[in-house]
This record gives C-alpha cells, sequence and structure tokens, in this order.
C-alpha cells in the first residue's frame, strides 16, 4: 500500500499545487482534505477506493482550507457549507529524446475553453513528471450570470495559449467539529469519454442497447448507485448517435465533458434553470436527441417521458438498485404506468468492479461461499487476484470496467406494468425471459479473470 507523506517546509500554495499534480498522475477523480482530531489528512480516490496520501500537523489545516477557498471566490471567513469551483491549467511539453511528457501547471483567471480531447491530454500525464502553480481560480459565487465555459468548435486538442490544457475542479467544503473538511472533484478527466464498445459490456447486451438507441423514439435509463459510471455511459450513447444529420441537446448539472458540436445546457437552480424548467421549453429547440442528467422528480421524468413518445430519442440517469427497481422507482414518482410502460425502450443496470492488476496477478483460492454466492464452481475456473506492486501502489487492482445488465422493455412486460402487476411478479417475468442479472454478468468478468471474487460480490 501508499504510505502516507508529510510535506516539511512548504507553503499552502505549493503544496496544494502538489496534490493536484499528484492526483492527475494517479488517475484521481476526487481528493478529500480532511481536519481530524490530531492531523491534516489528504486522501485520493482511485478507481473507486480512498487512498491516505499526504498527513500534515494540524495547523495547517486551516491555511489550505483558506488557500482554496480564496481561489475557488469562497467566503474565507465563512465555516457554514459552500460550493465554489477553480481550474487548473496544464502545460504540456515534449523534450526531444524523452518519451515521458512533462507538465507545469500555469496561472489561469476567468472561465476558459476547457478542451473536448483533454482526455488524450491527461492520458498522457500519467506517469510524467513536471512542476505546478496555481494561480488564481474561478468559485460559484464568482460567476457573471450569463458567463459559462463555452465548449471547443473542434475535435482537435484545444490549447490556451500553445501547449495550455484546462482541468476543472470542483469544491465542496463542509464544516466539521475539527475544521474545514473540502473534496475536489476533477473534471474532463480522461475516464468520461469511452467509446460503447469499450465499457465492459457483454456482446449481447452491447447489441441490445445499440438496437435500443438506433429508433426513431423511445427513452433508455442509466441506473445504479453513485459513483456507477451513469454519465460515462449516457456520453458513450451520445458519442454513438452524434452526427451531422442530428441536433443533440443536453440538460447536465453539472456539465462534466464538453462536446464541440453537441448543444450543452449546465443547470443552475439557484437561477432558476431546473431540470424541470429546462424540459418545459427544450421541445422548441427541435431536438432528435435529449440527454437529461438526472431524473430526479414527478415533473422531469413525465416531461421526458413524453418528449420521447413524440419522436425524440431521450437518454437520461436515475437512482435505482436494479432493471425492475427502476421501474418501481418511476411509478413511486407518481408517473402514470402506462408512460412508464411505452415510453421506455430499456433501462441499463450498472456497476464498476475494479480490474486485477495485469503486472502482479496471481492465482489464488477465494472463500467458497462468495464464490458460490456467484453461481460459480470452485474447481472448474483458475481465480486471479493482485498480490500487490508498485504499478497499482500495493492495492492489487489497476482500473475499472463496468458490469451492465440491460432490460429491453417488450410487449408482454409492457402489458405487467399497465395492469398493475406486482414487482415480484415482474422480476419473476424477467428471470424466465432469460435476461442475465447484474451479478451473473460479475460472475462472467471474475470467470474471464477481469476482477477478483471480492471485488465481484462487494459492488454486486
Amino acid at each position: 500500500m501508499i504510505q502516507p507523506q508529510t510535506q516539511k517546509n512548504t507553503t499552502p500554495e505549493k503544496f496544494l499545487n502538489r496534490i493536484l499534480e499528484e492526483a492527475v498522475q494517479s488517475r484521481a477523480s476526487d481528493v478529500h482534505i480532511e481536519s481530524l482530531a490530531e492531523s491534516l489528512r489528504v486522501r485520493f480516490r482511485v478507481d473507486g477506493a480512498l487512498q491516505e496520501r499526504y498527513r500534515q500537523p494540524l495547523a495547517e489545516a486551516e491555511q489550505l482550507v483558506t488557500r482554496i477557498k480564496a481561489i475557488s471566490d469562497l467566503d474565507i471567513a465563512s465555516h457554514l457549507p459552500q460550493d465554489g469551483r477553480f481550474e487548473f491549467s496544464v502545460h504540456l511539453t515534449e523534450p526531444a529524446g524523452d518519451a515521458a511528457n512533462k507538465f507545469t501547471a500555469e496561472a489561469s483567471s476567468g472561465i476558459s475553453n476547457p478542451p473536448s480531447q483533454l482526455a488524450h491530454a491527461l492520458t498522457s500525464l500519467f506517469g510524467g513528471s513536471g512542476q505546478s502553480s496555481l494561480e488564481h481560480g474561478v468559485g460559484e459565487q464568482g460567476l457573471e450570470k450569463d458567463v459559462l465555459p463555452q465548449p471547443t468548435t473542434d475535435t482537435k486538442l484545444h490549447t490556451r495559449p500553445a501547449g495550455m490544457y484546462v482541468l476543472n475542479v470542483r469544491v465542496s467544503v463542509f464544516p466539521t467539529v475539527y475544521g474545514d473538511a473540502v473534496v475536489l472533484r476533477l473534471l474532463n478527466r480522461s475516464d468520461m469519454l469511452i467509446p460503447l464498445a469499450k465499457l465492459g459490456m457483454a456482446e449481447e447486451d452491447l447489441a441490445s442497447v445499440r438496437d435500443i438507441i438506433f429508433h426513431n423514439y423511445g427513452m433508455v435509463l442509466s441506473t445504479g448507485p453513485s459513483g456507477a459510471g451513469k454519465s460515462t455511459t449516457l456520453y458513450a450513447i451520445l458519442q454513438e448517435l452524434k452526427n451531422k444529420e442530428k441536433n443533440i441537446v443536453t440538460l447536465e448539472d453539472p456539465v462534466e465533458f464538453y462536446f464541440g458540436d453537441i448543444r450543452q445546457t449546465q443547470i443552475r437552480p439557484e437561477q432558476g434553470l431546473s431540470y424541470a424548467v429546462g424540459m418545459r421549453s427544450i421541445l422548441r429547440q427541435d431536438p432528435d436527441v435529449l440527454m437529461i442528467g438526472e431524473i430526479r422528480d414527478h415533473e422531469t421524468a413525465e416531461y421526458a417521458m413524453r418528449a420521447s413518445l413524440v419522436g425524440r430519442i431521450v437518454g437520461s440517469t436515475i437512482h435505482s438498485n436494479s432493471t425492475i427497481g427502476t421501474i418501481a422507482r418511476l411509478i413511486d414518482m407518481d408517473v402514470e404506468r402506462s408512460l412508464v410502460a411505452y415510453a421506455l425502450s430499456g433501462i441499463i443496470s450498472q456497476r464498476l468492479v475494479r480490474r486485477i492488476c495485469a503486472a502482479c496477478a496471481t492465482a489464488y483460492t477465494p472463500d467458497p461461499l462468495l464464490v458460490e454466492r456467484l453461481g460459480l464452481t470452485s474447481g472448474t475456473f483458475q481465480f486471479r487476484k493482485g498480490a500487490g506492486c508498485q504499478t497499482c501502489g500495493g492495492t492489487g487492482y489497476s482500473g475499472r470496467t463496468g458490469v451492465y445488465a440491460v432490460l429491453r422493455m417488450d410487449d408482454n412486460l409492457r402489458s405487467l406494468i399497465v395492469e398493475h402487476a406486482s414487482m415480484r411478479t415482474l422480476q419473476e417475468y424477467v428471470q424466465q425471459s432469460g435476461a442475465p442479472s447484474l451479478l451473473q454478468r460479475a460472475a462472467e468478468k471474475v470467470a474471464s479473470g477481469e476482477t477478483t471474487v471480492e471485488e465481484a460480490v462487494f459492488v454486486v
């Protein structure tokens, strides 16, 4: 495992730059800066799991948090929950004869053009070395009402100036008994834009999803807990649908990846632009494809479903534990059963599991009870796990892949929903139809050597 470090004789500015630099190199999605009883702890979320990286004296916590508040345009004196953001500008250089890219982060101010292909830029950073400096940022409270980040206009790497790339960092400050805790969410990450075929779907599920989205109308929902990769799945679907003959419009909160040729809208509830408000007028924009970041209430759900019935392809996410649970959630939102039955074309239930590190993979014997829970036979497969090495930071895992269960709506299922059949009856029908469950798909990942028994059972 990675041992936490202590940075000595450093300023808050240099320490924050160091944290951000290492977060990019480590493929971290979030950075947690926490004031504890006796120390300041910094942790990175890598592949869905938190890893401790730094332990500093508690006396340094206030200065570091103040620095973050200042560049995020937050109230430095306030100890109430606050949300903001700032920009981390990364300058890439490729020295002659040096295969590894080096980077330096330079000052950024104001809202700039986030690169539509930042994924490629960040991919070249991992494992690189460099120096960083961060001078200024833009917070939620400092944004002018009519100023929004603008997407790029082409598919090539966009620079500002030459060689400069911008990483957006979303900031959440929350008070605790020992001081403010800060979570930094790194947006426009390299894992946000993945082709549909590379998400980890079984061939059968991939074919089903493509068949669903290439109809002229209908709604597809991606469901799962927070952090299950639902937004990434929607972006992958948008890539499949994107062409010059389609008008694609999105409502998102936040916009996590910027396309150059798709009309994306940032939801701003504090200014009156909620999902429901956006859905009321979005059909006047003559869309062919709609993407709604999340179905949160009855009004948004009903508008989205009615839009799919009048000849639009609609994609969205919803928090639920399973495909049938999604139907139950919509009914619980007081959406008419007939609307649920005939607007929905399919539901994608998903989870993310960590991949076994290829550099230290080794055979092992897992707990027979866990193997039985997955429906596997211990003597049939050679199970693998990562022993832990420098490549994976001692975790035994490197990267993640998706586990998917796809439910396609058919006439029989629609009739059961309209006839007020119980959720148990719906679940039994799906099982009898032979549609693979999430647990079965997770077992397939274990059998193919992609993940461990423990990971599959824990996540699914």
